[in-house]
């Protein structure tokens, strides 16, 4: 997941993954602890400074395998807030192979990078709106290998996706539907098309975060396919 959407900047912290992209997006802007420093006050205090350095606020990402275990604990004790709470979901290679012989929606577009359409619906609907903060945002779109697949209706690109590939896994990211052409199936036809995709390169299985709050989606995802495998959680302390 930390290569289907890499920063632009990474540190580290006695085995804590720091990342950096000016603020666009949690995931690309937040620790990734993976490993338990010796010292977890001092640190957090280092995560705390070199966040402030770049005027960021001081994010963690916590999953089941943060370290050390108690480490959801201790940042709420120093004030942070939780917030955004995600499920990880994946299909593995047995299902995916349902969607081999099947074949994806002619209107469904697929490329390697992402065009001036995808982009302008993926902004205007999931931001950023700043000039610079879309910059970064193509830097992260671009830090990884993938596939863009845009669903075209009468001349206009209704739905999109983007399915990131890291080391025989696909990931799927900014899965957007035009808020008036919701509810007709479009978002499904978009990422069985990826599914395909997937199927001719050999891909071994898929992941994808939703947030807990997006029930229309986690419904979506569990009729094609989706099983949940973990979840996670931001920590954050504001500036």
């Amino acid at each position: 997941m930390n290569d289907g959407w890499p920063a632009v900047e990474h540190g580290s912290v006695e085995g804590w993954t720091l990342r950096f992209a000016a603020g666009v997006t949690q995931r690309a802007n937040s620790v990734l602890p993976l490993d338990a420093p010796r010292d977890v006050d001092a640190a957090v205090a280092e995560v705390e400074r070199r966040s402030a350095e770049r005027w960021l606020d001081a994010i963690f990402q916590i999953s089941p395998a943060a370290e050390p275990r108690d480490l959801d604990e201790r940042l709420a004790r120093r004030g942070y807030s939780a917030g955004t709470p995600t499920l990880v979901q994946v299909m593995d290679g047995s299902e995916l192979q349902r969607f081999a012989d099947a074949a994806p929606d002619p209107r469904v577009e697929l490329a390697e990078r992402p065009d001036a359409d995808w982009l302008e619906l993926f902004w205007d609907q999931e931001g950023p709106r700043d000039a610079e903060d879309r910059a970064v945002s193509r830097q992260i779109l671009g830090g990884s290998p993938a596939v863009y697949a845009a669903l075209r209706v009468r001349g206009r690109v209704e739905a999109i996706a983007r399915m990131a590939l890291v080391g025989g896994y696909g990931g799927l990211y900014c899965v957007v539907t035009r808020p008036e052409s919701r509810r007709r199936g479009y978002a499904r036809l978009v990422l069985e098309a990826l599914f395909s995709e997937a199927c001719g390169l050999g891909l071994e299985g898929l992941w994808l975060q939703v947030r807990e709050s997006n029930v229309g989606a986690i419904v979506l995802y569990d009729a094609l396919g989706f099983s949940t495998a973990s979840n996670y959680h931001y920590r954050t302390r504001s500036l």
